[in-house]
């Protein structure tokens, strides 16, 4: 099922032709192969998503120790190297010996071993049980070898050096078999498993300190604004506000898996802006720029990688996507607001986070709904509307401007509304996407 519904598209450019841009750039190199657009010069959501999905790829996996992999995907299928249990054990007090020593064994003719010895718990097996002995093991002590069942204490009678049985005993009866859990060269995990918890704890159990898996992606977040304010500073001026956008979307990136380094605000001069992504580059694998996209934002970085700047279908804003410097580091540019910011976010970034640590990428949980309070749908592009979903209906909230994120909180899915259709009148269906 598609994302929403798809923008006409146009035939796409030939591989190394260059797509038509909606901002005359031309100290800038743009990327090949962007898909096409529609007569409104619109690229579809699932066009876009799709398109920059092809554009990078997963990250190399190396050896990671144990305690940083969790919530990282295995890329190798593990085996163990050893039995566990590593040693047959006696799960209860009493005589090891060999079952068909005590063949017919009964009150009438009860069978009589030699003690030859005795094994504690955590003490050595010993030497091999001779055939016609038996020997008096705790609970948990390793077995000799030799020894196929455990007889329970009470059931020898103890004469001197001997012990005196009245009763057979089954083969393996009262033991914890080596390899019983996990035998040498069984399969613990696939290629591709989720490296939780409970498996970290197995591949621990089995002796393996590392395993290969690919990292988490290392993002870098840049926000360029003027009159924006890190939280917990004073506001100075009417015009300004504080940075919600930066702290959203660190969070929705450390909870996709990433590592995440904030720089701060940098002024949006562009020589500023392209200094500032410069820095980042040595120590991310995706740049993530928050900044108002004028015609000039992205001059300052001529000549260090080729974009992708594309009026996306539900977004007012241009939506800008590079790969910058020689080892093509992926760089996606989100509008300041946060409500935009987030929903281009779970769109287009949260699927190259993925990508990037080789997840499978995930898909928008779609629904239908039926509005509570109409809405008035734009003439030629897509709407995302917030709005908060119950039982009685899907309730549309009130546009917030540059700002939004309360409106977020309270949010629990978007509504998409199609261009061109007028006023959505109370008890009209649509099409949901479901946030969380």
């Amino acid at each position: 099922m598609p994302l929403f519904s798809r923008a006409k598209v146009a035939p796409k450019p030939a591989v190394g032709s260059t797509a038509p841009q909606p901002v005359a750039a031309p100290s800038l190199d743009y990327l090949p192969g962007a898909p096409g657009t529609d007569p409104n010069g619109l690229r579809g959501i699932d066009e876009h998503r799709d398109y920059l999905l092809s554009m990078i790829g997963e990250m190399r996996p190396f050896g990671i120790g144990l305690m940083e992999a969790s919530g990282l995907t295995l890329c190798e299928s593990l085996t163990s190297d050893l039995d566990l249990p590593i040693y047959t054990a006696a799960t209860l007090e009493g005589w090891a010996i060999r079952a068909s020593n005590l063949a017919g064994a009964s009150e009438l003719r009860p069978v009589i071993l030699p003690i030859v010895g005795e094994v504690g718990a955590g003490d050595p097996r010993g030497a091999p049980l001779t055939p016609g002995t038996a020997v008096k093991v705790a609970a948990g002590a390793p077995v000799p070898e030799g020894a196929d069942a455990v007889v329970p204490f009470g059931y020898g009678l103890v004469v001197g050096n001997e012990v005196e049985f009245r009763v057979e005993a089954r083969f393996q009866q009262n033991l914890w078999l080596a390899g019983s859990r996990v035998a040498d060269g069984d399969r613990l995990l696939g290629h591709g498993a989720m490296l939780t918890p409970r498996a970290l704890g197995l591949i621990a159990e089995v002796g393996h300190d590392k395993v290969l898996a690919r990292p988490r992606p290392r993002v870098a977040v840049v926000t360029a604004a003027i009159g924006l304010i890190e939280p917990g500073m004073p506001l100075t001026r009417l015009t300004e506000r504080y940075d919600s956008t930066t702290t959203l979307l660190a969070a929705s990136l450390r909870d996709d898996g990433a590592q995440v380094f904030a720089s701060g605000i940098v002024s949006p001069d562009p020589r500023v802006v392209a200094n500032a992504v410069s820095e980042q580059l040595v120590r991310a694998d995706l740049v993530v720029l928050v900044a108002d996209f004028t015609a000039d934002l992205l001059v300052g970085m001529a000549g260090a990688g080729a974009f992708d700047v594309a009026q996306v279908d539900g977004f007012t804003a241009p939506l800008v996507f590079g790969l910058l410097g020689p080892d093509q580091i992926p760089l996606l540019v989100l509008p300041l607001s946060p409500v935009p910011a987030y929903l281009a976010y779970e769109l287009f970034g949260q699927p190259l986070v993925e990508r990037l640590g080789g997840q499978e990428i995930g898909e928008p949980d779609l629904v239908d709904g039926h509005l509570t309070s109409p809405v008035e749908s734009h003439e030629v592009r897509t709407q995302l509307v917030l709005a908060h979903s119950t039982s009685a209906g899907v309730r549309p909230l009130p546009f917030i401007g540059d700002q939004g994120a309360a409106e977020l909180s309270d949010a629990n899915t978007v509504i998409f509304v199609p261009a061109g259709e007028g006023t959505l009148a109370v008890g009209s269906g649509v099409v949901c996407w479901v946030l969380d």
